[in-house]
């Protein structure tokens, strides 16, 4: 067990160690320079530039640039060329706003698939199977940003509710309890929104995976010696059926960078994704660059995460 995990952790720190040099690379194969933050500017003549190449290194080669950029990265010295603020102080704060609305999503997602899946597969193309297929098809099929507008006009106008932005504007000056429960009522909408395709889509899988292994022999065998069906197919057939959303699972990481960048555009929510996308349009290519190397991490530490999950379902690896 513990050479299949050092397996694994010394092929993920050379797979980052690509990663990072495969992004640095492409962010300057990008057309333009990266000195040229504001061309249209007249204040930035050319011995501004040329101050501003020695001071981000763009002076040296490109090798010596990788190495100083990572060296600033994990001493904290990276800014911002838009507002010379810390990096990692930028994305520190945009990750503790996407964290609540991350976590809540996921819980609503993973927490509401199963138990439609499995119920859709046990009783399989009855009422309760053709219906919830035909919810997870509509929700699938809608435009997630149209889906969102039709329920804050819903909630706005039936309610009359503010739900843009984390907070409602003046409530900061109100009591903490207010102020939680009005952090609170923002969090809600986003997150029934994010978690609505992640239901459609994760139950369908759940129900294949079942109705695959249902069919199996030794489910029919255990049905046929008198064992209760449920003990059958939660404790016999799920297991089983775990095994791919193992990796699955191990995938939601990244969802903290990317996930979530409509909903966050449509909420104005100061998020990750948000952060992302406004550096890309603004060629803050530190943030950028430090934002491609933090996915490249969760997307790894999300892989083993399942490595470690595939030891606790699969006894064979912990046997290895």
């Amino acid at each position: 067990m513990l050479s299949f995990l050092g397996r694994s952790l010394i092929q993920k720190l050379v797979t980052l160690f690509f990663v990072s040099v495969v992004s640095f690379l492409v962010i300057k194969l990008a057309p333009g320079q990266p000195s040229q933050i504001d061309p249209l500017n007249p204040k930035f003549t050319p011995e501004i530039v040329e101050r501003i190449r020695k001071v981000y290194h763009l002076d040296q080669p490109l090798h010596v640039q990788y190495l100083l950029y990572y060296k600033d990265l994990f001493t904290g010295k990276v800014v911002s060329w838009r507002d010379e603020r810390p990096v990692l102080g930028k994305i520190w704060e945009r990750f503790l706003n996407s964290l609540p609305l991350f976590i809540v999503g996921t819980l609503l997602t993973w927490t509401f698939s199963f138990p439609v899946g499995i119920r859709s597969a046990i009783h399989r193309d009855g009422w309760y199977d053709k219906s919830t297929t035909l919810i997870s098809y509509f929700l699938i099929s809608i435009p997630g940003f149209f889906f969102a507008y039709i329920l804050i006009i819903l909630v706005v106008t039936k309610l009359n509710v503010p739900v843009i932005d984390m907070q409602t504007f003046g409530v900061t000056s109100a009591s903490p309890l207010v102020h939680f429960m009005d952090r609170l009522w923002h969090l809600v909408l986003p997150s029934v929104l994010g978690a609505t395709g992640g239901i459609a889509v994760l139950s369908r899988y759940v129900r294949s995976q079942m109705l695959e292994i249902i069919g199996q022999d030794y489910v029919r065998t255990a049905k046929a010696k008198g064992l209760d069906e449920d003990r059958v197919y939660y404790r016999h057939a799920l297991r089983n059926a775990l095994l791919p959303f193992v990796t699955m699972f191990g995938m939601i990481l990244p969802g903290l960078i990317g996930g979530s960048v409509i909903i966050e555009s449509i909420f104005s929510w100061p998020g990750m994704g948000r952060l992302a996308y406004e550096a890309i349009l603004g060629r803050d290519y530190p943030v950028i660059l430090t934002i491609n190397f933090i996915s490249a991490v969760l997307v790894l530490a999300g892989t083993l995460v399942s490595d470690l999950l595939y030891m606790v379902v699969d006894p064979r690896i912990r046997l290895e």
